[in-house]
């Protein structure tokens, strides 16, 4: 869990995960540079389970991430963040995907909190899911970040979450894993909820970056791997919404 001045929302989002039905949880939170230490705010949930982990000054969510990861000694990950939340099911209801070798993640729907049109949940017509083949999934990221459980070593066999990418970068994860041949599992269950992002919270409310950290993505991603049909596309439709926003100034 990568937290940055979360003081508000964290303690909700960590006792979600101590209260999971499957009790053999590690949480490891990262804090990440906040203002206020996240051990304050955390300071009377006593839980062998729970570790917190500090950067002194903020490296991003992606290098929280990744510093958890290589701490974590479970089999599997997920990456719940500081404002989000599980249902109690959460981890009993994704887990047993996993009994198939080929799945390396797993997600599930998820209930939003605070979206601007009233949309309630995530995920609104679930006869797509899973979605883990190309052309169709560089149309969008079907995965809901907080529902993403992952096998530990698939996460790391492909370098784990990419720095260089300010946005996107889940996007960008779950596309390395269905390159190196992962199938994803889909739970059609709301199993958390997820807060829309705001202002002064939530990386994707800047739509604008949001759309620049897909078209890096997948400029790069294309570079890589130039015969996969559907980032090529995307490049090309992107790129020409660019200049288009060049020329109407």
């Amino acid at each position: 869990m990568a937290a940055r001045d979360a003081g508000e929302t964290i303690r909700g989002s960590v006792e979600s995960v101590l209260a999971q039905a499957e009790d053999r949880i590690e949480l490891i939170v990262v804090d990440d540079g906040s203002r206020m230490p996240v051990t304050d705010a955390l300071a009377d949930v006593d839980d062998s389970r729970l570790t917190v982990l500090r950067h002194r000054r903020s490296h991003g969510v992606q290098a929280a991430r990744n510093a958890a990861l290589a701490t974590a000694r479970g089999e599997f990950v997920a990456q719940l963040d500081a404002d989000d939340v599980w249902v109690p099911e959460y981890a009993t209801s994704v887990l047993p995907a996993f009994d198939d070798p080929a799945v390396g993640l797993v997600y599930s729907n998820i209930r939003l909190l605070g979206h601007p049109a009233g949309q309630e949940l995530y995920i609104e017509d679930s006869a797509v899911h899973p979605m883990d083949r190309f052309p169709k999934f560089a149309e969008q990221n079907p995965v809901p970040s907080p529902t993403a459980t992952m096998r530990a070593s698939a996460v790391r066999s492909v370098g784990g979450w990419r720095t260089w990418l300010r946005q996107a970068f889940d996007y960008d994860l779950y596309a390395r894993l269905i390159m190196a041949g992962w199938r994803f599992a889909y739970v059609d269950q709301p199993l958390g909820w997820y807060r829309w992002p705001e202002p002064t919270r939530g990386m994707s409310y800047d739509v604008r970056r949001t759309e620049i950290g897909e078209l890096q993505l997948w400029t790069a991603f294309m570079f890589r791997h130039p015969r996969i049909p559907g980032p090529r596309r995307q490049v090309r439709h992107r790129v020409g919404r660019e200049l288009g926003r060049l020329l109407r100034r």
